[in-house]
């Protein structure tokens, strides 16, 4: 039922209260019987009480019967200091840092992380939140105002990247560690293979390319003895780090990264390479166009009922739920974690987070937050009238009472 209707109904019942202490009141005005002296006095406080709390009720809304009364509508012109002292009572008794703690302390965060994670409504919730950020996303990528800003935004700041230092560094690097000998492994071993597999085709494209003078066999031999030294070579750097080509190896990397890094013809390099990347439009439209096909194969892939995306996500997130539900350490971590991270985000924006509260009410209009206000308390508050008025009468019939003693 509408909140106005229920309200519009419950104010008839103290009204009809009033009216039944006045017909009273008239009833017994001038009757000498002894009883109505006391049914008089009942409906004359009566009525003193219900018009009493009937004025106390509707001044905390309006002015009563239209009239400036001060301090009347109350709510309508002090909500501004009402919002505040709600956000500041939210703040001081709600957002404690304290109180805060307390409460998380004593609740499962990590069980119940699970459970709604185990559960088919958080699984899905979960499936189309990443859908529809990924949707998000992408959707923002294709205007043409964000992909220009984030072009002018990327291209700032990798004018202020210098490549050869770069390259350099990383060389370094790879360098310290001896990962450019992990890389150059992998490299031989590709490369191994690769011509093992290739030794066909490599040696029919001798042959092509042989004069026509010399005899076929005599090309297939030497190139078999060829490949065999190449193979028998690359076996050997790729099965022993101390290799002395591998020292060379090392020793080219460490000067190229030196030289990168510190040389002003490396950097001039760098920079023109780096120049003419930003300048080539055929580079940019090319790496654009490979950038609209996958995101249109994305979007399709998220707006299909079987999508393969939001399938892997509730792969993922069923295996995060089984191994947090069989981790004990874990959820006493993910408990304690959350416990701080929570309470400390509370004590840092308290205020902000209570503000809303007075920064909600104060952009409401006066005569809308006292409709709101009634709306939602005010059927309790005729409940004030209906007992005033009773009260009142069993205070009049105490009075009358102690007259009649006196």
């Amino acid at each position: 039922m509408d909140k106005a209707l229920q309200l519009a109904r419950m104010k008839r019942i103290p009204l009809l209260l009033l009216l039944l202490m006045a017909l009273l009141f008239l009833l017994t005005l001038h009757q000498p019987a002894p009883w109505a002296n006391w049914v008089h006095a009942f409906a004359e406080a009566g009525m003193v009480g219900a018009l009493a709390d009937w004025f106390a009720v509707v001044a905390l809304f309006r002015h009563p019967l239209g009239i400036p009364i001060p301090h009347t509508a109350i709510i309508q012109n002090r909500k501004n200091d009402l919002g505040e002292s709600m956000s500041t009572f939210v703040a001081d008794h709600f957002l404690e840092p304290d109180v805060v703690r307390t409460k998380l302390q004593n609740t499962d965060l990590a069980a119940f992380v699970v459970n709604w994670l185990k559960s088919e409504k958080g699984r899905r919730s979960l499936q189309n939140f990443s859908a529809s950020v990924l949707r998000w996303a992408l959707g923002a990528l294709h205007e043409e105002r964000v992909r220009r800003f984030l072009s002018r935004l990327s291209s700032k700041q990798l004018a202020k990247v210098s490549l050869a230092p770069l390259l350099g560094n990383t060389l370094a690097w790879l360098v310290r560690g001896d990962r450019h000998q992990q890389i150059l492994t992998q490299i031989l071993r590709y490369t191994i293979v690769l011509v093992h597999d290739n030794r066909d085709a490599i040696r029919a494209r001798v042959q092509q390319e042989s004069p026509w003078w010399v005899p076929g066999f005599v090309d297939d031999r030497i190139m078999k003895k060829m490949l065999e030294r190449i193979e028998h070579q690359l076996f050997e750097m790729a099965l022993d780090p101390d290799h002395h080509l591998r020292g060379q190896f090392s020793s080219w990397v460490t000067r190229l990264s030196h030289d990168l890094k510190h040389s002003t013809e490396h950097k001039r390099m760098g920079d023109d390479l780096k120049q003419q990347l930003f300048d080539n439009d055929e580079l940019q439209d090319y790496l654009y166009g490979l950038w609209r096909e996958l995101a249109n194969s994305i979007e399709e892939d998220i707006d299909k009922p079987e999508s393969v995306i939001k399938q892997n996500v509730g792969y993922w997130l069923d295996n995060v739920a089984a191994e947090l539900n069989g981790d004990p350490d874990m959820q006493a971590w993910l408990n304690s974690w959350l416990v701080d991270a929570i309470t400390m985000i509370v004590a840092r924006n308290s205020s902000q987070i209570a503000s809303l509260i007075s920064d909600t009410v104060r952009s409401w209009d006066g005569a809308d937050t006292s409709r709101r206000v009634e709306l939602a308390i005010g059927r309790d508050l005729q409940f004030i009238r209906i007992n005033g008025t009773i009260v009142g009468g069993l205070v009049g019939l105490l009075i009358h009472a102690v007259k009649v003693y006196i």
